[in-house]
Order: structure tokens, then C-alpha cells, then sequence
């Protein structure tokens, strides 16, 4: 693991400390210290990570009433190249614990389309209850020999309240 160390200067610190001097006079007479602080940096361990969090773990999303309410996450997915199949991607959905609402959940999914030639967006039902998972297609398009080439894009999730139930928040990943 690497480390670095940088020197943060407390200097800021008492600009921002003058303006509230100049409204309290008590602080004015105290001698305000420029002493110079460091700080250890380390790098953030990349081994072991899992893949389904590589893109931010867990976000909150908000069911729309009456018709869909789209998320997306503010992160890119990319897909390995395949030898052989196409490749996939996992969603996982649920509501809060001790939630009385219900939702209906759709995870966007990539396909390429040969007639097209160009990858198409696919929405996949995911469920609807209080929790779900779904497994979407998420690849490019193939290769020449087999196999399929890697996609990029961002996951995006879409939710609506079960009719009879209120508003609901709900975590997807």
C-alpha cells in the first residue's frame, strides 16, 4: 500500500477566523496560530472488492405514483468481453425495512441489435413487492470468431407505487 503525505496550512483557517473576530471582540485579542499540520494519505484497497458494488454499492430511488419514475446511477458499468456467451448484469431492489408500501421495479438491460447495428436499452421487470433481483443482458456487440464484446453504459432502474399504497423510497443496486 502506498502512502502519502501532504502539508495542509491552518492559514485558511484564520482568513475565515477574521471575519468572525471582526463581529466578536473577544476573539480579536487572541493570537491566532499558522502553525503547519501533516496529514498521512493511503490508497483505498482495490483486492477483494465486490463487483455488483463496483459502481457505488446501494442508492436510493423514489417510486412514482401512477407511472414510472426513472434512476440512474451516477457511475458508468462496463462489461467484460465474452468468448463464448453474452454477459449479464445483476439488479437487486428492496423497500425499507418495516415498510408498509409496495412497488413495481424495471432494470435497464443492453442488447446489440444486428438489424439496428447498434446497441438497444431493454427494460426487464424486476419485480414488484418489497424486494427483488434481475438478471439483464449487458453486452456489445459480437465478435467475428464467438463471443461478444464488452458494453459500457449506465445502469438506470425505473419504479411505480403499487396501486392503493402511498409514496415509497426503495434502495437498488
Amino acid at each position: 500500500m502506498k502512502k502519502w503525505t501532504t502539508r495542509v496550512t491552518t492559514g485558511l483557517v484564520v482568513a475565515g477566523m477574521t471575519l468572525a473576530a471582526q463581529s466578536a471582540p473577544a476573539m480579536a485579542d487572541e493570537q491566532m496560530d499558522t502553525t503547519t499540520t501533516e496529514i498521512a494519505l493511503t490508497e483505498v484497497p482495490t483486492e477483494g472488492v465486490d463487483a455488483s458494488d463496483s459502481c457505488g454499492g446501494w442508492r436510493g430511488g423514489l417510486a412514482g405514483y401512477g407511472r414510472w419514475k426513472e434512476d440512474k446511477a451516477g457511475c458508468g458499468w462496463i462489461s467484460l468481453d465474452s468468448k463464448k456467451n453474452p454477459q449479464h448484469r445483476r439488479y437487486k431492489w428492496q423497500l425499507p425495512p418495516g415498510s408498509n408500501s409496495r412497488v413495481c421495479v424495471q432494470a435497464q438491460g443492453h442488447y446489440w441489435s444486428t438489424k439496428k447495428k447498434k446497441s438497444v436499452a431493454t427494460w426487464t421487470t424486476a419485480g414488484c413487492g418489497t424486494s427483488g433481483t434481475v438478471l439483464v443482458r449487458w453486452s456489445g456487440p459480437p465478435k467475428k470468431g464467438g463471443g461478444y464484446y464488452g458494453l459500457a453504459a449506465t445502469p438506470k432502474v425505473r419504479a411505480k407505487v403499487q396501486p392503493g399504497f402511498g409514496g415509497a423510497a426503495y434502495s437498488w443496486k
